[in-house]
């Protein structure tokens, strides 16, 4: 049964509420007014359960003591995993609940093989863009979701070891300084964005919620089939290059941020997409550009 908003607002603002992404559940709770409208606004949408449900995580975001919560108030962050967070200003609090968010999956997540990737899936196929920071994933992973693509991720790709299928964590995507516009001109709407966060030790960081299909449908998961590292140059000519089975192989383990803590079944795991799935390596200048070597690529390669 759905919660109304009042309900939700009430328990965030107490012990706490459950917010289930996917195969995750996280039990949050958020004392400054603002960042819960924030908050609210971005997980617009999004599965919220009062109990009882087995639980992952536990995210508390809070003002140290009365100074920092109302005189100057200041945000601080419990996950219950030996946190040593500098404080944010409350201004940038839902940057605050999105690193707590992220730290728990990249540290305490031991249920599925980790990616720090972007994923997605379209007629079946799944696409994994794993890449380090700055090449373009994010930005290429929105521009997919709002162009016929089922959303899973643009950060934590998450693969179950047993089935080989990966599933959908379909977090709001963070956006960050030129690749903001770019996508709000791509969406051509201003409602599924956070207002923008400025001045933070990335530039300037915008939130962008996923298409309501992905978030609807975020139970469902799909086979990998594709591959794809992304390398963003404005100056670049466009290219794919195809790579070998054990070059896909060597990359997919260094994007998995948990391959060392799952061993040997995250070993055969990532040999299994490597030598089943088609992988290759895209350069492109322009996100319309990128979208159309991702198509490319699938429709040369896959029958």
């Amino acid at each position: 049964m759905s919660l109304d908003s009042r309900t939700i607002k009430h328990h965030l603002s107490g012990q706490g509420i459950l917010m289930s992404i996917g195969p995750i559940c996280t039990r949050i709770s958020i004392k400054f007014p603002s960042i819960r409208d924030d908050f609210l606004h971005i997980y617009k949408g999004y599965s919220f359960l009062e109990g009882p449900e087995i639980t992952d995580f536990y995210l508390d975001v809070y003002g140290r003591n009365f100074y920092r919560r109302y005189l100057r108030p200041q945000v601080a962050i419990n996950t219950l995993m030996n946190d040593n967070y500098v404080p944010l200003p409350v201004s940038m609090g839902l940057l605050s609940v999105e690193m707590g968010m992220n730290w728990q999956m990249a540290v305490g997540c031991k249920t599925h093989i980790l990616f720090h990737a972007g994923v997605l899936e379209k007629n079946g196929v799944g696409l994994i863009i794993p890449a380090i920071s700055g090449s373009g994933k994010s930005t290429l992973s929105a521009g997919l979701a709002y162009n016929g693509w089922r959303f899973f991720s643009d950060e934590f790709g998450l693969l179950d070891a047993d089935s080989g299928e990966l599933c959908s964590y379909p977090r709001p995507v963070s956006l960050k300084n030129e690749s903001i516009s770019v996508i709000k001109e791509w969406v051509g709407m201003d409602e599924p964005f956070s207002r923008e966060y400025e001045g933070t030790p990335k530039g300037t960081i915008c939130y962008l919620r996923p298409p309501n299909s992905s978030i609807e449908n975020m139970h469902k998961t799909v086979q990998p089939r594709v591959v794809i590292h992304p390398v963003f140059n404005p100056d670049a000519k466009p290219d794919i290059k195809p790579l070998t089975e054990t070059m896909a192989f060597f990359r997919l383990v260094r994007s998995s941020a948990n391959y060392g803590d799952i061993g040997e079944p995250a070993f055969h795991a990532l040999a299994k997409i490597a030598k089943e799935c088609i992988s290759c390596e895209i350069t492109y200048s322009s996100l319309e550009e990128g979208i159309q070597l991702v198509n490319k690529f699938i429709d040369e390669n896959l029958p």
